[in-house]
């Protein structure tokens, strides 16, 4: 696999999430996971650098092989609903405790 900026237009990409990082007996691996929700495991050195937890990856198969390169913005975008998903569930929840930290259902 090899990294690059911008794909070819021609070709399909699929999208994988990167769902976790790991040592192993091998080296480290990147647990990987794909839009159909299969998961799977990739030696970290196949990947870009840098490559993070909760990273979306673009994945093209081409005439020279298979690019991986890391969707920043899609990244961000991810965290970010995220984010403001968990203040929204944080605050309902404080709207159904009592004052002495008591939930009332």
């Amino acid at each position: 696999m090899k990294n690059a900026s911008h794909p070819p237009e021609t070709e399909a990409q699929e999208r994988w999430t990167v769902d976790g990082i790991e040592d192993s007996p091998r080296g480290p691996l990147a647990r990987l996971e794909r839009g159909d929700g299969t998961t799977f495991d990739l030696p970290l050195r196949l990947l870009p650098e840098g490559l993070r937890e909760g990273d979306l990856l673009a994945v093209q198969d081409g005439p020279d092989g298979v690019t991986v390169r890391i969707l920043v913005a899609e990244t961000l975008e991810r965290h970010e609903a995220s984010q403001a998903q968990l203040e929204a569930l944080n605050n309902a929840e404080s709207d159904v405790q009592d004052d002495d930290g008591e939930i009332t259902v």
